[in-house]
């Protein structure tokens, strides 16, 4: 009788055994099945870019005020819904902030090439907003591409901004210049996704070809 039992306890301990296998392989076939969208997106392999560092976490901003060349508010909620590429700079500037915004003037029109009505903004925000006035970049901007906005506020409220994405400036005065003074400032260029999140910043040297590329892949692969 024990080698009976003994017998029926090992058939019933394997047939427990395979009911459990089959179980976990049900489950595990489900699984895969129901397994959400954002879960297989979490799964692929991070987005590489060339000419740039694409931030992992985008990082929401803080609130903050300024004002456009055409007297619209430009702030933390009326740039939601967009793409913004931010440079930084002074209309006085010599050399480096007419380069860049012909840069970027470069990426537009590839990008446009690309994708007819891309939804990205490009915005030059001044840092010296004792000599820009509205009405100075309103008349400024044209002469990069008339889509572009410029963007000025007071130094407390530019500040707000600054400070969060990392741009530095400092006024540099010049003796016997006609400029009266210089700004040294950031050369960075910063892109905010449509949510206002701090999303890739792209440093100098900027090449327009490799931002505009970069640009596309970052727009294309990037959901809510």
């Amino acid at each position: 009788m024990r080698s009976i039992n003994k017998a029926q306890g090992h058939s019933s301990n394997k047939a427990f055994i395979l009911v459990a296998v089959i179980a976990v392989a049900l489950g595990i076939t489900a699984n895969l099945f129901l397994k959400s969208p954002k879960e297989d997106a979490r799964n692929t392999a991070p987005l590489q870019i060339s000419s740039g560092t694409l931030i992992p976490n985008p990082r929401p901003l803080l609130p903050f005020s300024l004002t456009d060349h055409s007297g619209k508010n430009f702030s933390h909620e009326t740039i939601k819904g967009h793409w913004q590429l931010l440079s930084f700079g002074y209309t006085h500037c010599p050399d480096i902030c007419p380069t860049t915004l012909a840069m970027l003037a470069r990426v537009d029109d590839q990008i446009n090439k690309h994708t007819p009505n891309p939804n990205i903004q490009t915005a030059f925000i001044s840092i010296d907003p004792q000599r820009d006035t509205v009405e100075k970049l309103a008349n400024y901007m044209p002469y990069f591409n008339p889509r572009f906005l410029g963007v000025t506020g007071t130094t407390p409220e530019l500040e707000n901004l600054t400070r969060q994405l990392g741009v530095l400036y400092a006024r540099v005065e010049t003796d016997g210049s006609v400029l009266d003074y210089l700004m040294d400032h950031s050369s960075t260029i910063i892109l905010l996704n449509p949510k206002g999140e701090y999303q890739a910043v792209f440093s100098a040297p900027h090449a327009a070809n490799q931002i505009a590329e970069d640009l596309i892949r970052i727009t294309s692969s990037w959901s809510e």
